[in-house]
């Protein structure tokens, strides 16, 4: 078996070779080490960017073993992978997932289109959408009422503002800049959780000035910029 710390490595930093690589050698797309599978330990890491999908597809094409079609194909911008999910499974468009600890904004219960907000899956929030999928649908809540998100919270203080295909397809598409949560508990389980009370998508827009999110901030005044200008035109 090759070394674990590899697969670890080449996840954190979405190096496609080295995943490909791991699993040439004997590793599993489906190891679990210390209670964890090795796929959503990619997931859940922090790194986002357009090699993403194809860490994927890497899994995918080792024999990766996953229940969730629809999410799958989310995660694979694969289009052709979710049409084929939503012919089986109709419902699966508006269904909620609660199976990952997101390294920023929570996807506790969230839908396709969350997960596409998180991981710039256009192409694929263009079906759901075709399919009647609600832009402003709301994420889980908390013990204590917080959360209830739309899927544009995901989109506007991203690591390196890799949602920002997502971001204006969301604006395209009535996404509702006024909507304000009670809170959000953004890095939840992280050495940089943050409680973020009472925000919209262009105040929680603004968070990503705070140091712990570690975003430019040319980038995060282009951003809410771009949400006041829709908000108000």
């Amino acid at each position: 078996m090759p070394d674990y710390n590899d697969i670890l490595y080449a996840a954190e930093t979405h190096a496609v070779d080295e995943i490909k690589a791991y699993f040439n050698k004997g590793g599993s797309p489906n190891e679990v080490h210390d209670g964890m599978p090795v796929f959503t330990m990619m997931v859940e890491m922090y790194a986002r960017g357009p090699r993403f999908k194809d860490c994927v597809q890497a899994f995918i094409d080792a024999g990766l073993d996953y229940e969730y079609k629809a999410l799958l194909a989310v995660f694979a911008h694969d289009e052709e992978m979710l049409k084929q999910a939503l012919t089986i499974d109709p419902s699966a468009v508006n269904k909620t997932y609660s199976l990952y600890n997101n390294t920023y904004t929570p996807l506790t219960g969230g839908t396709l289109m969350h997960f596409c907000a998180e991981y710039n899956s256009l192409a694929c929030a263009k079906i759901l959408l075709q399919h009647g999928a609600d832009v402003n649908a709301k994420a889980a809540y908390d013990d204590h009422g917080f959360g209830g998100h739309t899927p544009i919270f995901h989109t506007v203080n991203q690591n390196g503002n890799s949602s920002v295909d997502m971001l204006h397809f969301l604006l395209q598409n009535g996404t509702d800049l006024f909507y304000t949560v009670k809170g959000l508990i953004w890095g939840r389980g992280y050495e940089w959780e943050t409680f973020i009370p009472s925000v919209n998508p262009i105040s929680y827009a603004m968070m990503g000035a705070l140091p712990q999110f570690h975003r430019k901030e040319q980038t995060i005044m282009e951003v809410v910029s771009l949400l006041i200008k829709h908000a108000w035109d």
